[in-house]
């Protein structure tokens, strides 16, 4: 039985209309950066400082400490911006799965490749909170390596106290997230709220691929609670 659902936030649990697409790619590009739509998807769902060192160097930009760091802080500033003029949103369904999968006893963790301030910016925007519509979440600087290691998914079980990767599901929509999961060793699940398709998820290995979150509750195994 499943005792902990992990979920990535952009483009999984929250539309924040791709504008973290957007400022990523404008972070790298507007220093000389230049590389394809497929490397750069590569990128997404990545710990966002690692994801800007890299496409430096995939984009032909000798990048030294000081160029990453004045490319972070752009990005970081210029979502902050972005999202409080133009705030996520929930994508459709999801708050009433999440709440679903919570009264049936199973703990719900966000992980995300932003940094914690950004984070807690778009959780206070949509009302999120630990113990209400969450039991955890896991920031990107808050653990040695982001996606695709699996710290992530591995920091939010160690949070809420599940140690078996065989009770766990990890949702999200990038390649990345699937890799991570893989590497947990728990159930990889994709969703097609994103850029990857149905046929690029399988080809990664996830275990399952639905149209949306809002389909996990009624595809895994709850506790006897929900039933």
């Amino acid at each position: 039985m499943i005792q902990l659902a992990v979920f990535d936030m952009a483009g999984t649990t929250i539309d924040e209309h791709d504008e973290v697409y957007r400022v990523l790619r404008e972070a790298t590009e507007r220093h000389g950066a230049r590389y394809t739509d497929e490397t750069f998807q590569e990128w997404m769902g990545t710990e966002k400082r690692w994801a800007i060192t890299n496409l430096f160097r995939l984009g032909g930009v000798e990048a030294d400490e000081a160029l990453v760091d004045e490319a972070f802080t752009w990005f970081r500033e210029e979502l902050r911006r972005s999202y409080t003029e133009r705030p996520p949103t929930p994508l459709p369904g999801v708050e009433e799965a999440l709440a679903s999968l919570r009264a049936s006893g199973v703990k719900v963790g966000l992980t995300t490749g932003f940094s914690r301030d950004v984070a807690d910016l778009i959780l206070e925007t949509l009302g999120w909170a630990d113990g209400e519509t969450i039991d955890t979440h896991v920031a990107g600087d808050e653990v040695a390596s982001g996606r695709p290691e699996p710290d992530l998914i591995r920091e939010a079980m160690a949070r809420v106290g599940v140690t078996d990767p065989a009770t766990v599901v990890s949702t999200g929509d990038t390649a990345a997230d699937v890799r991570s999961a893989r590497a947990a060793g728990v159930t990889a699940v994709g969703v097609l709220t994103g850029h990857v398709s149905r046929g690029e998820f399988e080809a990664l290995g996830a275990h399952m691929v639905l149209d949306s979150v809002a389909d996990l509750p009624g595809v895994v195994a709850l506790p006897a609670a929900a039933r």
